[in-house]
């Protein structure tokens, strides 16, 4: 028998199971029933009228939160938010504004420490003031939380803060039954909001969890947008100086990134941390992988040729891995948790694109310049992928195009299977066999897709070009992130 613990209490849980072909199967759950005492003991009793049937009482011992240790918890919490500055305010909190009115769950999803806490309470005292309960379920002490604390949860919230109907939870994911309880709160027609840093709680999973309807919004590190705003950078006039300032500030962040830390801390080497726990609790850990040097390795590997084409077959050659099989699996884990995104050509078949080869991005240039191999990809790969991440950021679907020639578009925007626009990122036109290049790969995308326009985001060149009844429109990439 577990002690009497003087911050909770210790409760008998059985549990019923039916046993049929040797396999025990939950009927449910029996409480304080004083008939049936013995743990882990067969019995032979009728269920729904048939014959004699053997069941295996499974007796358990359950921790329940102490009253006033939760309400201690509650209050904390309330005044340590209400206290809280609000910080930098996102710009994705505009995107928030729409959504309050709609009954569905909302999902605040991302990587590791991009802001998602912060939002979270953002949205709370931007749109609800004071009328909203909030609970971070990261408090330690919640670590011997138990389904049947939820209710208590609730009743102190009524009793203590008063009867709302808006409910905040953070670092939610990972307590037992979560879901339901969050389920049921919006049943009861309650406004529900939850963040999470696990990568149990990613947009790409959460359906697994939320029956009901869900709406995810995805966070990413600052935009460089938000960074010219945090810095109270006035973008107009654009004078000469004006473009000098905004241009540095650029080159920062090309290869910096946009980690909140880093931007507001200049903690460069928090990077190499955040990445160490991403491979290790969000994938090693989370997917109980046994060869972790492969994983590492391959992670590595990406991180290092980030841009580059590839398929899982042609990966083998430059990891430990020799089963592309388990190179789609690692993959695949890694993109669960927004470090990595893959990027497929675009085809009309879905099986013609399945066989294509794929690019691969990362979530921050900031990984690939201070963890990565950064030097060996270089700042026309920096752009690049910067590129990638803004329009994910916009909530763009998106391809590369190739074609027949092997001329090559890097970015094409769909909607609803249709390409509605091409983009094409070229660090410099001082060699002219380059801008030939990337001008005949961008035309070849809008003949192919009868667009009459075309961008070309470069590091400082602008100009608009016309060829062949088609606009090419050049724009240094600091112009184009700030429109």
């Amino acid at each position: 028998m577990l002690p009497y613990d003087i911050e909770g209490q210790i409760h008998l849980k059985r549990f019923l199971f039916w046993k049929i072909n040797d396999t025990f199967i939950n009927i449910y759950n029996i409480e304080k029933h004083s008939n049936i005492i013995d743990s882990y003991s067969t019995y032979t009793l009728n269920y729904m009228d048939c014959q004699s049937t053997p069941f295996l009482i499974i007796t358990t011992h359950i921790y329940y939160m102490d009253y006033n240790i939760l309400k201690q918890i509650i209050i904390d919490q309330e005044d340590f938010q209400n206290k809280k500055p609000l910080g930098f305010l996102r710009n994705k909190i505009q995107n928030i504004k729409p959504l309050l009115k709609n009954p569905s769950i909302i999902v605040i999803t991302g990587h590791r420490r991009v802001g998602k806490s912060t939002l979270l309470l953002q949205i709370a005292k931007e749109f609800y003031k004071d009328n909203y309960y909030y609970l971070d379920f990261s408090e330690p002490m919640f670590k011997k939380l138990e389904i049947e604390d939820y209710n208590t949860i609730l009743e102190i919230f009524y009793k203590e803060v008063g009867e709302k109907t808006t409910f905040f939870f953070d670092e939610i994911q990972g307590k037992p039954e979560w879901n339901l309880f969050v389920n049921k709160l919006k049943e009861r027609g309650n406004k529900c909001f939850i963040a999470g840093s696990n990568a149990d709680l990613l947009s790409k999973e959460i359906s697994t969890y939320l029956t009901g309807r869900h709406i995810d919004i995805e966070i990413y590190p600052f935009s460089y947008k938000e960074i010219i705003e945090y810095k109270n950078i006035n973008i107009t006039p654009k004078t000469t100086q004006k473009n000098a300032i905004l241009l540095n500030n650029f080159d920062n962040y090309l290869e910096q990134g946009g980690f909140p830390e880093v931007i507001i801390f200049n903690q460069k080497e928090i990077l190499k941390e955040i990445y160490k726990d991403i491979i290790q609790k969000d994938v090693i850990l989370r997917w109980d992988i046994k060869n972790i040097s492969e994983l590492e390795d391959l992670a590595f590997y990406l991180l290092s040729h980030t841009t580059n084409l590839f398929n899982y077959n042609s990966l083998k050659k430059h990891t430990k891995i020799k089963d592309a099989k388990t190179i789609k699996q690692y993959i695949n884990n890694l993109c669960k948790t927004y470090m990595f995104f893959e990027l497929s050509q675009f085809e009309y078949s879905l099986n013609k694109q399945k066989k294509r080869d794929k690019k691969i991005y990362c979530i921050d240039n900031g990984f690939i310049t201070n963890v990565g191999y950064g030097f060996s990809i270089g700042k026309p790969r920096y752009l690049e992928n910067l590129v990638f991440i803004e329009l994910k950021r916009k909530n763009k679907e998106i391809y590369f195009y190739k074609d027949e020639n092997h001329l090559e578009t890097d970015f094409l925007i769909v909607e609803n299977r249709k390409v509605k626009e091409a983009y094409q990122v070229c660090y410099s036109f001082e060699k002219i066999e380059t801008e030939e290049r990337e001008i005949n790969g961008l035309l070849s995308a809008l003949t192919k897709y009868k667009l009459k326009e075309g961008k070309i985001i470069t590091y400082n060149t602008e100009k608009t070009i016309e060829k062949d009844n088609k606009i090419i429109k050049i724009i240094p990439a600091y112009k184009w992130l700030l429109e």
